[in-house]
């Protein structure tokens, strides 16, 4: 049978279709402007180990380097055990992920060095057998004389391992921050006083993509994960435990980065979208939680004035994406029955979120004055109703471009202008 030329054109134009749509789907390329957490270097490990001691109770090998006695590596090897009870029985984060033979077992490895103080966990490589992007690891620690100081460096390493075993590309913020918000569920103790401090003192950074920040700095914003876990979360940790293992994609082999795969600050809006002002007002009110409690380990704010100084104002530049500017209004000389306006200006290229904090004189927050989204970078609002207040505090947060994806292009640090007077 002959066929019309224009089936015979139609059957010559399907055929290389068919073709393509058999043939092996080819690997996905990285997607232009895409960005994502580069694929970190297997980590070297220690060498010139003197002895190791291997745990029958849980996943955990200690690898005893020159100059540590056997009181100290059987202390460190008693309190990875205890960590990782409590991580699995108090979190239900699962152990770190097995490494094969590398430390000559399957178990996490611990390498237990003379030199004082805590490591960081390492990450060895990335697993290949895994349905996402999980990653194997090792920790450093030194010796502490410390029981209390040694027990919390332990855990930190071994929740970080646990963090990159359930995922391998979160910002290396957020891994050093969740390690010490696990670490103290983990011991039942507290943050360590001088990393939050560290962290408070630089309240205009970012909450966890700023890499250049200090280690003890990245530990400290666990007073973050900390606000937020005492206001979402359950015993079990389901909410931190979300965090992680929420956002997971497999990157193809061959990519230098990761996939920008849903990150930290996505599984937030949808945990958050049901609350008041949804997402913003939750990053609003944890940033305002940085003001409140203990006046030893609060972030300070720009400028703090009295009644009699107003009119008054505070500027404040170098705020990155989550980060935050505040100014202090102590009421301890105002007249009977006061009213304040707030006047709030910022760059038009953020988003922002602001909120007064009424404190009683203990620092307790007694209620807030709270703003929607700003994107026109103003925001004004009279306060009053004072009675029994002793400070205002005035707090204003960059949301960024408003999508805050800590593996995306950085948005240049905006500048935010406070402005108190009486009314």
């Amino acid at each position: 049978m002959v066929l019309p030329r224009t089936a015979l054109a139609l059957a010559l134009a399907l055929c290389p279709r068919a073709a393509a749509s058999q043939s092996p789907r080819e690997t996905p390329r990285w997607p232009e402007r895409a960005w994502g957490q580069p694929i970190p270097v297997d980590g070297v490990r220690p060498t010139g180990e003197v002895g190791v001691l291997r745990s029958w109770r849980a996943p955990v090998d200690v690898h005893v380097m020159a100059g540590v006695s056997a009181e100290d590596a059987e202390a460190v090897l008693a309190d990875a055990e205890a960590v990782m009870d409590a991580l699995e029985r108090r979190t239900g984060i699962a152990l770190p992920l097995p490494d094969g033979d590398r430390g000559g077992s399957g178990s996490f490895d611990l390498y237990l060095g003379a030199q004082a103080g805590p490591g960081p966990a390492v990450v060895d490589a990335l697993s290949s057998t895994g349905l996402w992007d999980r990653a194997t690891a090792f920790g450093c620690v030194g010796v502490i004389a410390d029981p209390v100081a040694r027990r919390r460096a332990v855990a930190q390493v071994i929740a970080e391992a646990c963090i990159y075993g359930a995922k391998a590309d979160h910002p290396i913020g957020f891994v050093r921050a969740m390690g010490a918000s696990l670490a103290r569920r983990a011991t039942g103790g507290e943050l360590d006083p001088d990393d939050v401090r560290a962290f408070q003192r630089e309240p205009t950074r970012a909450w966890w993509s700023d890499d250049a920040r200090s280690p003890a700095a990245h530990r400290g914003a666990a007073v973050v994960l900390d606000a937020m876990a005492e206001r979402w979360d359950d015993d079990r940790g389901s909410f931190l435990r979300g965090l992680l293992e929420a956002p997971v994609q497999r990157t193809p082999p061959g990519s230098p980065r990761f996939w920008d795969e849903p990150d930290v600050m996505e599984v937030l809006r949808r945990v958050t979208r049901h609350e008041p002002r949804g997402f913003w007002g939750s990053l609003v009110a944890t940033a305002g939680a940085r003001m409140v409690g203990d006046p030893s380990l609060v972030a300070a704010p720009a400028r703090t004035v009295p009644w009699v100084a107003l009119p008054a104002w505070a500027t404040v530049t170098g705020v990155a994406p989550t980060g935050h500017a505040a100014m202090a209004l102590d009421l301890g000389d105002a007249p009977l029955r006061p009213a304040v306006g707030v006047w709030v200006h910022a760059s038009p290229y953020h988003r922002w979120m602001a909120s007064v904090l009424r404190l009683d004189r203990a620092g307790r927050l007694l209620g807030t004055v709270d703003s929607e989204l700003i994107s026109t970078g103003e925001w004004s609002a009279r306060v009053d109703a004072l009675e029994g207040v002793a400070k205002l505090v005035v707090v204003v947060v960059s949301a960024g471009d408003e999508l805050l994806d800590p593996d995306g292009e950085p948005i240049r640090d905006g500048w935010v202008a406070m402005n108190l007077g009486p009314i």
